[in-house]
């Protein structure tokens, strides 16, 4: 998978290439300050919430110049609960505690994730993440990333799995926000 290659300016920062297909930024390759909705620095790699619900990630190990970014332009910080995290967490290569699976399902059910949704979910994206050898985080990111690169047809019926994620992740997502 290539990471994207993006140049962070004053108020905006210009996209030379994003690394997911169906992203709004493959065709709107400047992001102004003012289309930014919020900065997550709880996703991994990082991200933001633009325009219409949809969230981009910025590349791993960036995190000090988005955070300048976010700063200089009074972006607000989320501190929203990492949904796709919790959702993900059952394929991480690493046994949990029954305790701690619970209390996770949980908290999902309190976002608004049913336990039925939660297992239609997982299911739909078990063959995306089947095999993946991550013991301490996986994400949306990871979600999209390995969709989109073990699927060979994806480029072709992916944009509604894209959207469906964001979905997941903007509006089933209750977030505090504050300002930087």
């Amino acid at each position: 998978m290539k990471y994207s290659r993006y140049l962070i300016q004053e108020d905006r920062i210009r996209f030379d290439f994003y690394e997911f297909y169906f992203s709004s930024l493959r065709k709107r390759k400047v992001l102004t300050a003012n289309r930014i909705n919020a900065v997550d620095f709880n996703t991994y790699p990082c991200s933001m919430n633009i325009d219409n619900g949809e969230i981009i990630f910025f590349n791993h190990g960036d995190e000090s110049a988005v955070k300048e970014f976010v700063k200089r332009n009074k972006i607000i910080e989320s501190n929203k609960t990492d949904v796709w995290e919790l959702l993900c967490n059952q394929f991480l290569d690493t046994e949990l505690e029954p305790e701690e699976i619970a209390q996770k399902k949980k908290t999902l059910e309190r976002l608004g994730i049913s336990i039925t949704q939660q297992q239609q979910i997982a299911k739909r994206i078990k063959w995306s993440l089947f095999g993946t050898w991550e013991w301490t985080y996986l994400g949306h990111w990871d979600v999209l990333a390995m969709k989109q690169r073990r699927n060979p047809l994806y480029r072709i019926n992916g944009s509604d799995f894209y959207w469906w994620t964001m979905e997941i992740a903007g509006k089933r997502n209750k977030t505090n926000a504050n300002k930087m």
